[in-house]
């Protein structure tokens, strides 16, 4: 028995999308993953850094002026590296999110036993459930992985009439993990 759904992806999807990517990659990477503990080296050199500017104007106070300077001029350095993946990532979401594109355009999805079928002005996909390598959620969204980074997002509003045979359809993907 073939199930059907109609829904429209907003550009906040997108946004859940990345954050639930986000959150796997830092549940399989570990608390200890060399991305934070290099993190955590550049902020103990920043902090000796400026531990060192400090004394260095204590210990110098008639170059206080040019150092203070360079001190406002790092300050500036810092927020910004701190501010820049965000503001790139809200630029990238502008770029990669057309408003005719597939990812916003309407949608409809058909569940049968042995695939899921997404139809958009875009084109049509199939993909079976055996392609589906894990299945994640939040409280907006149901993520259906089929690569580390790439899932179908099936709002859980428009599954909320057919979650009996959702439920049936990806039963083996609960406990499953990429």
């Amino acid at each position: 028995m073939n199930m059907t759904a109609s829904f429209t992806l907003a550009p906040a999807d997108f946004v859940r999308l990345q954050k639930m990517v986000s959150r796997r990659w830092h549940q399989k990477a570990g608390v200890l993953s060399w991305p934070f503990l290099l993190r955590v080296v550049v902020w103990l050199c920043i902090g000796f850094a400026g531990a060192a500017y400090a004394r260095l104007m204590r210990e110098f106070p008639e170059i206080s002026g040019p150092l203070g300077v360079v001190a406002c001029l790092l300050v500036l350095a810092l927020i910004a590296v701190v501010a820049m993946p965000y503001l790139s990532q809200a630029s990238m979401r502008k770029l990669m999110l057309l408003p005719d594109g597939a990812f916003l355009s309407p949608q409809t999805v058909t569940l049968s036993s042995d695939a899921i079928r997404v139809a958009s002005v875009r084109g049509d996909t199939i993909l079976p459930w055996s392609g589906v390598l894990a299945l994640a959620e939040d409280d907006v969204n149901y993520y259906l992985f089929i690569d580390a980074m790439q899932a179908l997002i099936l709002p859980r509003a428009a599954i909320v009439p057919m979650a009996a045979e959702f439920e049936q359809f990806t039963r083996h993907l609960r406990a499953s993990a990429i």
